[in-house]
């Protein structure tokens, strides 16, 4: 039998402080972005976004890597289109708990 508390949303503060927020803006960025699908997986756990977010995030940033070293990269687009993704993650991690009300 299980318990009704297992599947149960959690309704959690994404950044409990403001360091974390710029701790993890910082690492998407630092990162190239290829630390933004774990961030919005852990948002779409605490019920923050949607899981297709992590997903849409992955897709983009993990395939045009592996696209880039696949194709080769003769007119140099894997570094904008990464970059382009990472400026995109870093703002969406930096809004995720903006509307975080308590008690919602």
């Amino acid at each position: 039998m299980s318990s009704p508390h297992i599947n149960a949303p959690i309704q959690a503060r994404m950044y409990m402080k403001a360091m974390h927020r710029v701790i993890w803006v910082v690492a998407v960025v630092a990162s190239a972005g290829l630390l933004a699908p774990p961030l919005l997986f852990i948002a779409a756990k605490k019920r923050v976004v949607t899981m297709a977010v992590p997903a849409v995030y992955a897709v983009i940033i993990y395939g045009t890597a592996v696209l880039g070293s696949l194709l080769g990269n003769p007119k140099n687009w894997v570094g904008g289109a990464l970059s382009i993704t990472m400026i995109i993650a870093a703002v969406h991690a930096s809004i995720l708990d903006a509307d975080w009300k308590q008690g919602r």
